[in-house]
């Protein structure tokens, strides 16, 4: 039998509450331990879900992101603390399983952010931090059929890739103020958010290479048990399965035209090679056919 739906206004209500309450006592509610950083569209709904799974894990509260490092950190750290679980409601979790909490939130902007990678290390520096990426130009369609069924993209998808480069410009000085929010670096970046090395590689420069994993969506969609016991062993958990039949934030992708794949195909060749390379893996997706 399916779970009675909770009324908007019960459930707003309800946040409202709760986050007034939190404002009190941000100071016992300690930072995440994990981070699920990006990417948009690649599998971070589904595999945030699954780790929540674990009678270990715990997330934000009211929400899977909290968006601190992208769009709020002009707020201060104890803002951010009040989303997160108390240390009693850790202790509570530790007495039940017999076994260290962890908790996390994931937000997906925080690797295609410029500068979300070193606040991150600024104020967390023993936090964990995961990136699951997927294949670049179904990732690209996916974000543009995204924008378009919510109204906040007007144009053909090749001409928005025309207007990437322009609507990027300047967006990283902008971006440099805290609390600022750039829409079009947000909703525009379609073949930016794919040049997964460049983001990796200013993650890294800031985050141990050791404390960061990285995934990808195809394995999450193939083998989602053997995925997640990766996340699992990278936070020190116990072993724990998941329910592999769900999938969440799923959405099916119109038939991407021809011509505008192999652009977007012959546009991510060299940086995808590049990635493989520094990687040490064979990537899951289609490469571009050899010049």
């Amino acid at each position: 039998m399916s779970r009675p739906k909770v009324p908007p206004v019960v459930w707003r209500t309800a946040v409202a509450t709760g986050r007034a309450t939190a404002r009190v006592t941000a100071s016992m509610r300690p930072p995440p331990d994990f981070l699920i950083v990006g990417t948009q569209r690649g599998g971070t709904t589904s595999l945030h879900r699954y780790l929540l799974e674990h009678p270990s894990v715990l997330g934000a509260r009211f929400a899977k992101g909290v968006h601190w490092y992208d769009e709020h950190f002009d707020q201060p750290l104890r803002w951010y603390q009040r989303h997160f679980p108390t240390t009693l409601e850790r202790q509570r979790v530790e007495r039940r399983t017999g076994h260290p909490a962890v908790v996390g939130e994931s937000s997906p902007y925080y690797l295609f952010h410029p500068f979300t990678a070193e606040r991150i290390a600024a104020t967390l520096p023993a936090v964990k931090v995961i990136a699951i990426l997927r294949d670049p130009v179904t990732r690209a369609w996916s974000h543009y059929q995204h924008n378009v069924a919510r109204d906040m993209e007007p144009l053909p998808f090749a001409e928005a890739l025309e207007a990437e480069a322009g609507r990027l410009a300047g967006a990283e000085e902008r971006l440099r103020v805290p609390g600022t929010i750039d829409l079009d670096h947000r909703r525009g970046s379609y073949v930016a958010r794919g040049l997964y090395l460049d983001q990796l590689e200013r993650l890294w420069r800031h985050v141990d290479e050791e404390r960061t994993l990285v995934l990808f969506s195809h394995d999450l969609d193939t083998d989602p048990a053997g995925t997640v016991a990766r996340v699992h062993s990278f936070l020190g958990l116990e072993p724990h399965p998941v329910d592999a039949t769900r999938r969440w934030n799923r959405q099916p992708d119109a038939e991407l035209p021809p011509g505008t794949r192999d652009r977007l195909v012959a546009a991510f060749a060299e940086p995808d090679a590049r990635l493989a390379r520094r990687l040490g893996v064979e990537l899951p997706w289609p490469a571009a056919p050899p010049a």
